[in-house]
């Protein structure tokens, strides 16, 4: 035994010099190796743990779906479908011919068609996309040898580029934005309860197993008809940049919030950086909009609660006497520069900090009316609702203690401020107010400068205490006057603003909702089929085109990589974050036969 024993040490210790020269070579040889044949190689490990075989069907344990993003009335604002892709090696098949016979009329294709396609090629060849589940176990019944489905899995939002930027969008099966971005790990099932504190879960802590749907505050039908108005006005009034909401003073809940210009989440790619801005959270209004209220919520506050009401600003006393300091000062008090950051985003509090001294967001104009309507308390508005745990079969609200509430005036202070703030401006036949402020800058720029008219109308009601908040401010970048025609068409903010609070105040509050989402929506559902069908088409009867290149990405954003082969029709597998380091094929390789490439990005 004593000999046994030396005899392996004599050959461990044989073994690792070996082992450690062997391994001293092979990275002396990697090291030499060009940059890219390196790339390929951590790609392509990258890309082969990414892709997943499936039989001519699904598999009986596949992971579950993204969650599904509801409205306030469990209407679908982004949901997830499966879908299939067939593929046949032909190779293995022994009757071609009767092969594409059986499989012609389930996916759609002539057989004819069918049968050529596979005897043109030995290798192994995609037929069909686009195939749903019920195609999927159909061809798995035939039993057809060389052919097999892959699963993948589709992101679908069904209003398109409706609450767009509350929604955000998603890349590779990861949110990359808003809601989508924010709440990733709750969408794609087993979270715990630090991913989603606003929610009270009833003392559980591991959740999502079945997975899980989150339910917003925006009412669909109330979003859409705000965008559709506004981007009407928008249009005759020629001007492009916008903003607003509908916020409840009280709780906090938006119930509708608009961006314009907007985008398609279905095709983020190809939305410019303008139209992706959330304009209510980064884009910056002149506080001068809303100085006359600011103004009067401050000679009513220095009256106190046993002086007399006040009287109008004069010339002698505009702004009520009050100097620039003094107004400054209460509007630290009413936290009027306070960051606002939603529980779907966290973008705007560090431009918030970075905005000038003269310059105000759009959120942050909300909050601080809202504050003044509602009695002094400074709310931080909220979208997100409640979340649906299938595993639980439980839908779990907002907690208590989630809405964050700051006093910014005295409790008895505040209500009389809320009494007589908007006393002076005009009222409703139904009993709201309404406010409207107009600024023209001028920022000189060498020996340019750029002019900006910014335009806000909010309105209250009830006057008494009001229960809805609408806000709604446009920039125009350019000077009046405006083309004949637009003229002539042209409506004021104002007008809009008045026939948007008719509507609101008409609008009729929706029924307690059930407690569980109901079944997905076979409407949705067809839509989205549609519109992949027609697009299948389109590409299938285009004239033949000369066959690309892979252009030169190293160095981009994902976005300007994106938009670089967007008209290559590629398929994109993406990993990382930050710049793009790496491509898959090649810059300038020939694409014939490939419908897929690979992006790996890393950040700076």
């Amino acid at each position: 035994m004593v000999r046994t024993v030396r005899s392996k040490r004599k050959k461990r210790r044989w073994f690792f010099p070996v082992l450690a020269i062997l391994l001293t070579a092979a990275g002396a040889i990697l090291f030499r190796c060009p940059h890219s044949l390196q790339d390929i190689g951590r790609i392509v490990q990258s890309a082969v743990g990414k892709i997943t075989s499936f039989s001519a069907g699904p598999e009986p344990a596949e992971p579950v779906l993204r969650g599904t993003i509801y409205d306030s009335n469990l209407r679908e604002l982004a949901v997830s479908y499966k879908l299939y892709s067939l593929f046949a090696n032909p190779v293995e098949m022994a009757d071609r011919g009767q092969i594409a016979k059986a499989l012609a009329p389930l996916v759609g294709l002539d057989a004819a068609e069918l049968q050529a396609r596979l005897q043109a090629t030995p290798y192994s060849t995609m037929l069909a996309t686009n195939l749903d589940e019920e195609q999927a176990k159909a061809v798995e019944s035939l039993h057809l040898s060389g052919i097999t489905c892959k699963a993948d899995t589709v992101r679908f939002y069904p209003g398109h580029t409706v609450a767009s930027h509350v929604l955000g969008f998603m890349g590779e099966g990861v949110g990359l934005s808003g809601i989508e971005g924010k709440y990733d790990s709750v969408l794609q099932g087993v979270f715990r309860k630090g991913n989603i504190p606003d929610i009270d879960f009833q003392g559980q802590d591991h959740l999502g197993e079945n997975g899980a749907d989150l339910v917003l505050t925006l009412d669909v039908d109330l979003q859409k008809m705000l965008e559709s108005r506004f981007r009407e006005y928008l249009s005759a009034s020629g001007t492009e940049k916008g903003m607003g909401l509908v916020i409840e003073p009280k709780t906090g809940r938006i119930l509708a919030l608009m961006n314009q210009p907007s985008f398609d989440p279905n095709y983020f790619w190809k939305a410019n950086e303008s139209n992706r801005v959330n304009r209510i959270y980064n884009h910056q209004l002149e506080r001068d909009l809303i100085r006359p209220i600011v103004a009067r919520a401050a000679a009513i506050e220095r009256q106190g609660l046993d002086g007399t009401k006040v009287l109008p600003p004069t010339v002698a006393a505009p702004d009520y006497g009050f100097s620039g300091k003094e107004l400054e000062a209460f509007e630290q008090q009413i936290e009027l520069n306070g960051a606002v950051v939603g529980n779907w985003t966290l973008e705007g509090a560090k431009e918030q900090n970075q905005a000038k001294a003269s310059e105000v967001t759009g959120v942050q104009v909300g909050v601080t009316l809202a504050s003044l309507a509602n009695g002094g308390w400074r709310i931080t508005p909220y979208v997100v609702d409640s979340v649906y745990d299938h595993a639980t079969t439980s839908r779990y609200g907002r907690s208590p203690d989630a809405t964050d509430k700051l006093y910014v005036l005295a409790p008895a202070l505040g209500i009389q401020i809320r009494r007589e703030l908007f006393s002076t401006w005009k009222r409703q036949k139904k009993n709201g107010v309404i406010f409207t402020g107009k600024e023209l800058q001028i920022h000189p720029e060498g020996q340019f400068s750029e002019y900006s008219m910014q335009n806000l109308f909010v309105a209250l009601t009830p006057a008494e205490q009001p229960r809805y908040l609408l806000l709604i401010a446009t920039e125009k970048d350019h000077l009046l006057p405006d083309p004949a025609g637009q003229r002539r068409r042209r409506i004021s903010l104002e007008k809009l603003g008045r026939g948007l609070l008719a509507d609101i105040v008409q609008r009729e509050e929706a029924p307690l909702v059930a407690q569980a989402p109901p079944l997905k929506s076979p409407e949705n559902l067809r839509q989205f089929f549609i519109s992949k069908r027609l697009s299948l088409k389109t590409t299938l009867h285009k004239e033949v085109t000369p066959v690309g290149v892979m252009p030169q990405m190293h160095g981009m954003s994902l976005r300007k990589g994106l938009q670089q082969i967007d008209k290559l029709k590629l398929k994109v597998r993406i990993n990382g974050s930050g710049r793009i380091v790496a491509q898959y094929p090649l810059a300038g390789q020939p694409l014939l036969g490939i419908k897929e490439c690979v992006v790996t990005l890393e950040s700076r």
